[in-house]
């Protein structure tokens, strides 16, 4: 408000501005959290506190399987690092909390456990615990923020249950932080599956540095997550630099060593750049494994973005610095920047989004040309000594098309509780035994990655039978002795994209099929099995009929 007095002066006055804390939170916790990052984000915490050992336990709802959405009821994560006192507790739940970061430290807004762990589930509670002093516990409920509009936590007693707990994951310690997250979103929460196998590949990259530099463990459900480096930098130095006009695409080579750039001259502020080009899968024998191994694909070029020596970006390619072409596949860059940065990368509240200022995008883009350019030419060179040395026919082609394709578990109708996903497992145990791949099939389909795979002859003249190998999952044969795959050969054999259309539908009827086997549990496997054995029976002489009266009339 202005007001003025007699003199005419102006007085210039502040009023109070309501604020709802409840609607604040539940905004705050929408910034676009998956569980695997909001989780992560919780473990910078305790990294920040100089844990040694970081435990993640994924809990499952009693009678949900674990491959369901919304099947997840607790997120636990434990560290053994300083703890906190009742005051620092309170300052940890609080809203943007005035601190000082050190210099190196993954905070920044002070927003991170509250925005990461309410992304998940409405009710946060932390135990913790200083040297010499005892055990705390505090709860921050947002339903209870809501109905109160009030910003406030809870103090707990510390029970029995949560000592059990802090002893079966922080066993004699005398410091720590447990982070319970739970009353956990229902709306489409990714599986307690899907959460695991997204950290189990996330954290060994995201905190690649501190598992090397210091004596770190990060256990989830129990098991020790290893260091990941995306770069393979370590054979690069084996292997040196690139010559694209030679590469063969057999080796990781070194595209830029490591060098400074200056993102920002008026204020002094530089990064670390390195690029490596990782290997070309085709020119090996066994392309699937290569490309799981060094995690070859669409998802995963580009650079890898650290900040003080944790990811903050997987995969980057700067609004096409590195453009969205298969070329670059095997392009591996990493920038590891400092706090001091942040204005120049715009690092938002996640610490995950980047928008590169005008003068950090001209450096980097200039700074990155020569080993983008590399990295293209010696991609397309290995294609070239391929296709010189071999011709890749359309099978090939295929197989290594289907090979990473993820196939759904479950439907919605499926049942999804307790003893549901035993039976699923009985039966899959079965189904290894009723339908295995002979030993020849076995080798060349884990060698290439290949999920059809085409034999000479199928019982009763079938033109296809599924097969189950522990490594690959389902696998579909093909006969090609039917009628309808010698005519298929004849007429589009050499044609890439029907073959592989043609291998898709083949591969998808006996997934079909298993998880039918698997998932139909009001009827017995035995009746299932027979039910499909005469169903592919049938349609195989339909076929066999229709290629014989109409399809070698119109297409031969």
């Amino acid at each position: 408000m202005t007001t003025s007095d007699a003199s005419g002066i102006i007085n210039e006055e502040f009023a109070a501005l309501e604020i709802n804390p409840g609607r604040v939170l539940r905004a705050i916790a929408r910034i676009g959290y998956t569980p695997a990052s909001a989780i992560c984000d919780i473990i910078d915490n305790a990294v920040a506190a100089d844990a040694g050992l970081i435990s993640i336990e994924l809990q499952r709802e009693p009678d949900v399987a674990e491959s369901r959405r919304n099947s997840a009821a607790r997120y636990i994560i434990a560290d053994n690092g300083r703890g906190m006192s009742s005051g620092q507790l309170i300052d940890a739940l609080g809203l943007g909390v005035v601190r000082e970061y050190e210099a190196g430290s993954l905070g920044k807004f002070g927003l991170g456990l509250k925005s990461a762990g309410l992304s998940q589930g409405d009710r946060l509670e932390v135990i913790t615990k200083t040297w010499g002093s005892e055990w705390i516990k505090a709860a921050l409920d947002l339903e209870h923020v809501e109905a109160k509009r009030s910003f406030e936590c809870q103090w707990l007693q510390v029970d029995e249950n949560d000592l059990e707990l802090i002893s079966r994951h922080l066993s004699d310690t005398e410091h720590g932080t447990v982070i319970i997250v739970e009353k956990m979103h229902k709306q489409n929460h990714p599986s307690i599956k899907k959460t695991r196998s997204d950290l189990s590949i996330r954290i060994g990259v995201a905190y690649y540095y501190y598992l090397i530099e210091r004596d770190l463990c990060i256990q989830l459900d129990g098991e020790g997550m290893s260091s990941f480096d995306p770069l393979f930098v370590s054979e690069a130095e084996i292997s040196g630099n690139m010559d694209e006009t030679k590469w063969d695409g057999r080796d990781v080579r070194w595209l830029e060593r490591p060098t400074s750039i200056v993102l920002d001259a008026e204020n002094g502020v530089e990064a670390q750049f390195e690029a490596t080009q990782l290997v070309h899968p085709p020119a090996f024998e066994n392309p699937a494994e290569m490309r799981k191994k060094y995690m070859i694909g669409g998802e995963h070029y580009g650079f890898f973005v650290y900040r003080n020596k944790r990811l903050i970006r997987w995969g980057e390619r700067f609004g096409g610095i590195i453009p969205t072409d298969q070329d670059y596949f095997a392009f591996r860059g990493r920038i590891l920047i400092s706090d001091t940065a942040d204005d120049a990368f715009n690092i938002d509240v996640k610490k995950s989004e980047i928008l590169l200022s005008e003068e950090a995008e001209s450096v980097l883009s200039e700074s990155v040309y020569e080993a983008r350019r590399m990295s293209r030419a010696a991609w397309r060179n290995a294609a070239k000594l391929l296709r010189a040395k071999i011709h890749t026919d359309p099978v090939s082609k295929a197989a290594e098309a289907l090979s990473e394709v993820d196939f759904p578990d479950l439907l919605p109708s499926d049942p999804d509780d307790a003893q549901a996903e035993t039976e699923r497992k009985v039966r899959e145990k079965k189904e290894a035994t009723r339908h295995p791949l002979q030993e020849e099939e076995r080798e060349q389909a884990r060698r290439d990655g290949r999920r059809v795979t085409l034999v000479d002859h199928l019982d009763d003249n079938a033109l296809w039978q599924r097969a189950h190998d522990a490594t690959l999952g389902t696998v579909v044969r093909i006969n090609r002795s039917h009628r309808f795959m010698r005519m298929f050969e004849e007429k589009f054999g050499n044609d890439a994209d029907v073959t592989l259309l043609l291998h898709a539908l083949f591969l998808s009827l006996a997934v079909g099929e298993s998880r039918s086997v698997r998932n139909i549990q009001d009827v017995t496997d035995e009746i299932l099995e027979e039910v499909f054995t005469r169903y592919r029976e049938m349609t195989s002489a339909a076929i066999y009929k229709a290629t014989a009266d109409a399809l070698e009339e119109r297409l031969v």
